[in-house]
């Protein structure tokens, strides 16, 4: 067995997922839509009890993105409503992507279609926003739903599976939708553009360190330049959607117009009021508001500068001190206007003379233990409306790292 070639199992994997795959898709495509949605209803409230981890995530979102608008228990019932709607609008996925086209045009109300008919008459095409909200994936057949004549594209990332990936592929582009990938030019999509098509981007989604720096729900962020690039580029018009459950088995579809200059601020703020349409159909399960720190890409390389501010909601950190070498600070380039500070130092240690004056300063015992640090990390993350977005510290404790860890807070050791 030890020269098996491991391509071989990886094949056999594929297989069985293709084939448990295509068997739930049978099953499920021959149900009726509302019990459909409601099974998934019922798996997403199963789920929230079983993934702790992802669980965080969604209340973590939640707290940034409607920070002073909603309180903790309000936010901790979105957080569970949202799971189980997100679940049910993915099975549902699976039943509306079979469905025949008059079945599905009975499922989609379009509520403000004169806005997208008298936008493609312009001429240059237009982008379609859609974030990743309600059944989302009915819009990958949009051209069904949409007056005749225009042509669908959708920006598309491969599945990991090559089987499943070749077999959805195949049936996006036998309904009239052209895909492109991050490989294709911009050169080809502008075209597209150009000839009157439509193209679907989901912009709302993270893309890490290249990405440009905006605001998004009223935190600083990273987002997809793409929009821009192609608004600039070919003149189109572009214009969010929102993907609001109306019932079970149904769901509204409505426009949002991207105000001039139609860069990504006005891409990112026309998303935005597109999710606040229905919060709870939001596909909150991303950590979307990630910071892609590291000991070497600091706050202000993630941020672009060090005077930068969120329009509503700054970026908390924690400044671990205790346990730590005595000698340790936090370095220069580790200070950011848009940063909150607190401080955590050991019980009866004096604070150290360059914490600034009137900063928030926790106490936790000198020899805590994992758990005792991380009932700590959550008492302190709860003790504000904003969430604690990364820890910063001198101490390589392996308890520190695993309390962090647990409770899904960026930890960043630097160096003394």
């Amino acid at each position: 067995m030890s020269g098996t070639n491991p391509t071989f199992f990886r094949h056999i994997k594929w297989h069985a997922e293709w084939l448990a795959q295509s068997g739930a898709e049978w099953v499920i495509a021959r149900l009726p839509g509302p019990l459909v949605f409601r099974l998934g209803s019922a798996f997403g409230s199963l789920l929230w009890h079983i993934m702790g981890h992802r669980r965080r995530i969604v209340l973590k979102n939640l707290r940034i993105a409607f920070a002073g608008e909603k309180n903790l228990p309000e936010l901790r019932e979105l957080a569970r409503q949202s799971f189980r709607r997100s679940v049910a609008n993915l099975v549902s996925a699976v039943h509306t992507a079979h469905m025949d086209y008059k079945d599905l045009r009975a499922c989609v109300e379009l509520e403000n279609p004169e806005l997208a008919e008298a936008t493609v008459q312009r001429g240059n095409g237009m982008l379609l926003l859609p974030p990743h909200m309600g059944n989302w994936e009915i819009l990958s057949r949009f051209n069904h739903l949409f007056p005749a004549g225009h042509e669908v594209g959708a920006f598309y990332r491969p599945l990991n599976n090559p089987y499943l990936d070749a077999r959805l592929a195949k049936k996006r582009q036998s309904e009239g939708t052209r895909l492109f990938s991050k490989r294709d030019s911009l050169h080809n999509v502008g075209a597209f553009l150009k000839s009157g098509g439509m193209i679907g981007i989901l912009a709302d989604q993270r893309v890490g360190r290249q990405g440009e720096v905006t605001s998004f729900m009223g935190r600083l962020t990273r987002s997809s330049p793409l929009p821009r690039l192609l608004i600039r580029r070919c003149g189109c018009t572009a214009i969010a959607i929102s993907v609001r459950t109306i019932s079970p088995g149904r769901w509204s579809v409505r426009y949002h117009s991207v105000e001039e200059p139609g860069d990504t601020a006005a891409c990112m703020a026309a998303i935005e009021r597109a999710i606040r349409e229905s919060p709870v159909d939001v596909f909150w399960f991303q950590d979307r508001w990630k910071t892609y720190l590291s000991p070497v890409f600091g706050v202000s390389d993630w941020l672009k500068g060090t005077k930068a501010r969120s329009d509503r909601h700054p970026h908390r950190a924690l400044v671990w001190l205790a346990g730590g070498p005595p000698e340790w600070q936090v370095p220069e380039a580790w200070w950011h206007g848009d940063v909150g500070y607190e401080f955590v130092i050991a019980e009866g240690a004096q604070a150290p003379a360059w914490i600034p004056e009137g900063a928030t300063i926790h106490h936790v015992p000198p020899a805590a233990s994992i758990r005792d640090i991380q009932q700590h990390l959550v008492r302190i993350d709860f003790s504000k409306d904003l969430p604690l977005d990364f820890i910063l510290t001198g101490n390589t404790d392996e308890k520190l790292r695993r309390a962090s860890r647990r409770e899904a807070i960026h930890l960043i050791p630097l160096a003394p």
